[in-house]
């Protein structure tokens, strides 16, 4: 909804909790984004590469937000699946 990334304006913006490769080591989430089709038909979506290195530590993509007034987007990341292993979590904006 904000406009402080143009190149987002109009967009559905997402993440996905992991994504797996076959060179990558350890679990890393997904940031993307699509834009909206007026007929409701499938739509392809691009990746979003985020340039900070989590080295050998997995970074799951739990959550994605925005402060009161829409104008800066955040991504929640957290190291681990389990519920009991505790603060392993970091919150990132996104910057152009």
């Amino acid at each position: 909804m904000g406009r402080e990334i143009p190149a987002l304006t109009g967009s559905v913006v997402f993440t996905d909790l992991a994504r797996k490769e076959e060179s990558q080591t350890p679990v890393k989430g997904v940031l993307a984004y699509t834009r909206v089709r007026q007929d409701c038909k499938l739509n392809d979506f691009s990746v979003i590469e985020t340039d900070y290195h989590f080295g050998s530590q997995s970074a799951y993509y739990v959550n994605l937000g925005t402060n009161l007034n829409q104008t800066r987007l955040y991504l929640g990341v957290y190291g681990s699946m389990k519920v009991t292993d505790f603060n392993q979590g970091t919150v990132f904006e996104i910057v152009p």
